[in-house]
């Protein structure tokens, strides 16, 4: 027999849409063990007899979105900040709903880009969470570069976003596909760029632009909250 607080957990993940096999996965217990707990005695929904209750992580969505657009999805780091925000749910229902989020998050970033093979790729950052050592935590992020026609990727974990990781990662993919596309495009990180000048034309970073220079391919940023659409470069970005 199932204590009430397991089964008042089976019925929030089901009010959350989770199907009976998920529930199942993240509780361990039988299907048939939760079905039966799910149904009344009449054998019709108990949840169908009453008005739904609010879901008990509900309240916390809008800080957890935040803190997904802040690049933080650590589910236990999400879980010890809303519990000292009174979040009095399991942690089940925090990676129930944390999991489509991951899978929306993931399609964006993997939208397809066409491009002529050869022509183009894109760079990425993401925070992967953090590491603890030696008593102390530090963020790990995620690189990726991505072809725009093939979709072939370089992904490497790393403990910075500094300019040399930047550029030993973009080594290392070249070498990879032993090829380097015409143009690269960026977001606004400031390891790529400076900012703009008077006229409204980008600066580059000195250093960076002698390497895409070395290496013969066209640094572009993506336009603002548009990932993969690249803005026309100045002549400041010319690498010919």
């Amino acid at each position: 027999m199932l204590r009430g607080r397991d089964v008042d957990e089976i019925k929030e993940l089901k009010r959350e849409g989770l199907s009976i096999r998920a529930i199942s996965r993240l509780t361990g217990y039988d299907r048939k063990t939760i079905n039966r707990y799910l149904l009344g005695p009449a054998g019709k929904p108990v949840y169908g007899l009453r008005p739904t209750p609010v879901s008990k992580l509900e309240p916390f969505k809008p800080y957890l979105r935040e803190r997904l657009q802040a690049g933080v999805w650590n589910g236990q780091v999400l879980m010890r900040e809303i519990r000292e925000r009174n979040y009095g749910g399991c942690y089940s229902m925090l990676t129930a709903w944390l999991r489509p989020q991951r899978k929306e998050a993931l399609s964006v970033a993997v939208r397809r880009f066409e491009t002529p093979p050869g022509k183009q790729a894109q760079v990425d950052w993401g925070h992967l969470g953090s590491l603890s050592e030696a008593g102390s935590e530090h963020a790990m992020w995620g690189f990726t570069i991505t072809l725009g026609y093939s979709r072939m990727m370089m992904a490497e974990a790393a403990t910075d976003q500094k300019l040399g990781t930047l550029l030993r990662m973009h080594e290392s993919a070249f070498r990879q596909w032993g090829a380097v596309p015409e143009e690269i495009l960026y977001d606004r990180m400031k390891t790529v760029w400076t900012g703009t000048d008077e006229r409204g034309e980008i600066v580059w970073n000195a250093i960076f632009l002698d390497f895409a220079r070395y290496w013969g391919f066209t640094p572009r940023l993506c336009r603002p909250y548009r990932p993969q659409t690249g803005v026309p470069t100045d002549r400041s970005s010319s690498v010919g």
